[in-house]
């Protein structure tokens, strides 16, 4: 059976206010609110859980949210280093009809020391897993002694000796740098982070196709797997594109409905009995069922749309998947925006 590995280096408290409605600027009383230990790639493994795909979650976790973890989904998943401090906080204000105002905290700096232990832990995971994918999700911190940001090639190498494949969801500088490492398999962007990766605005899917496989061939990837909001997804490889989508049975908090997609591939994506491991040449690795992984990865992204936070807590509604080939002609239901780099 497949496994996964998650890496979230910036994990947050996720603070979600339901409000009946939203005035911008003017003050907002809440019908409800829910707190909870969070962040990109804790939501991959939950959903992986859930699924039934053996897999663990590591977070250096500030000392001062320690409390967190004693009301979290999922607990005996985690595999925790508890750093100095605390966490960021990512608020979100839903109203009803899924519109969602988030404000997302920057990540908090993390010591070089403990960036070295959290690197330590996770490689370890791998090996106790016979891990297929190792998931770098999220923002990425900096160096807490010298501001720049957290250096993952010690990491990648690993992970890659182990023969385990690594997905990449992250966004900014952080995503241009990583995915141009040399080590990553898969990477999970969105429209306007493609655009913004490849230097140019997309309005059709043949304009994504061409923007996707521009990617592969620059950066030695495997899987572009691109999603497209309303449109659904793209996974491409050099030799073959599908498109898939599905119909969700509720629109009510997109905030985590990437994740979901990316555990949907990942968690069913692997041919066979999964990781040979011990070398790093994609021949050597196990077939990756593209188009199997894509359904499951729209059908768990429409699913999580339908939920009101980022913790999806059955799989009793999980509509059908459609997956057909591509029309290069269609055009994007929402034109693309370059996205302004972080540092």
């Amino acid at each position: 059976m497949t496994a996964v590995v998650s890496l979230t280096a910036a994990p947050v408290i996720d603070r979600t206010y339901f409000v009946d409605t939203f005035d911008e600027g003017k003050v907002n009383r809440a019908t409800d609110q829910q707190e909870f230990l969070s962040g990109k790639g804790l939501n991959v493994s939950r959903t992986l859980r859930l699924g039934g795909v053996p897999t663990s979650a590591v977070l250096p976790i500030g000392r001062d949210d320690e409390h967190l973890l004693f009301r979290t989904p999922h607990p005996h998943i985690l595999r925790i280093l508890r750093i100095p401090g605390r966490m960021r906080v990512n608020t979100a204000i839903l109203e009803p009809g899924g519109r969602t105002t988030n404000v997302n905290q920057n990540p908090v700096p993390i010591p070089e020391a403990d960036w070295q232990e959290t690197i330590d832990m996770t490689v370890r995971e791998i090996e106790a897993l016979g891990a297929d994918w190792l998931v770098v999700s999220g923002a990425v911190p900096k160096v807490a002694e010298t501001g720049e940001a957290l250096d993952f090639t010690r990491l990648f190498r690993e992970a890659r000796r182990l023969g385990t494949r690594i997905a990449l969801d992250s966004s900014g500088t952080s995503l241009d740098v990583l995915v141009r490492s040399g080590y990553i398999n898969l990477v999970k962007p969105n429209a306007d982070e493609l655009a913004t990766m490849v230097g140019r605005h997309l309005t059709t899917f043949g304009e994504v196709l061409d923007a996707a496989r521009h990617l592969i061939d620059e950066c030695g990837l495997e899987v572009a797997l691109v999603s497209l909001g309303g449109d659904g997804a793209l996974a491409i490889t050099r030799d073959v594109a599908w498109h898939g989508y599905a119909v969700a049975p509720r629109i009510v908090n997109t905030t985590g409905a990437g994740d979901a997609t990316l555990a949907g591939f990942v968690g069913n994506s692997i041919q066979g009995a999964g990781r040979t491991g011990g070398r790093a040449d994609f021949g050597q690795l196990p077939q990756l069922l593209v188009k199997r992984g894509l359904a499951a990865a729209v059908e768990y992204g429409a699913l999580a749309v339908s939920v009101p936070t980022t913790i999806i807590d059955s799989f009793d509604e999980l509509p059908e998947a459609v997956i057909e080939t591509p029309d290069p002609e269609r055009l994007l239901s929402e034109p693309t925006k370059f996205l302004t780099p972080r540092p």
